[in-house]
């Protein structure tokens, strides 16, 4: 998962080197994720040239609930990704300019069977 994140961000002419994990190294198997600081007038070209090598990469693109210019979520296999440009919300702790914002990569790898699914009774009348 983590070279898709690294292949899309070379892709997008940035150095994955440029940014940091959001994710310590082995502490999870089913998330990963990748964050840098950039300016926003180029944060949107950046992500669509990050969109555009994951749908290359064979990752689907989710229709539904995402704002083509701050957000984009794909679905591969049992992973799911979202890339976003949304700006100050998500680290408070690194203070941006109102010319930066954050262009983030999370990967969730979701097992839907291991959620426990209530029993459902229907009756016939």
């Amino acid at each position: 998962m983590d070279e898709a994140i690294r292949t899309a961000v070379r892709a997008a002419g940035l150095d994955p080197e440029q940014g940091k994990s959001t994710v310590p190294a082995g502490s999870d198997l089913n998330r990963t994720g990748w964050m840098a600081v950039r300016e926003k007038s180029a944060a949107q070209s950046e992500m669509k040239a990050i969109c555009a090598d994951l749908e290359r990469q064979g990752w689907v693109l989710n229709p539904n609930g995402d704002s083509a210019d701050a957000s984009r979520s794909y679905k591969r296999g049992g992973w799911y990704m979202l890339v976003s440009t949304r700006g100050k919300t998500q680290a408070p702790s690194h203070t941006l300019s109102d010319a930066q914002t954050y262009l983030t990569m999370t990967g969730l790898q979701l097992n839907l069977s291991d959620i426990p699914i209530p029993e459902i009774t229907v009756r016939m009348r």
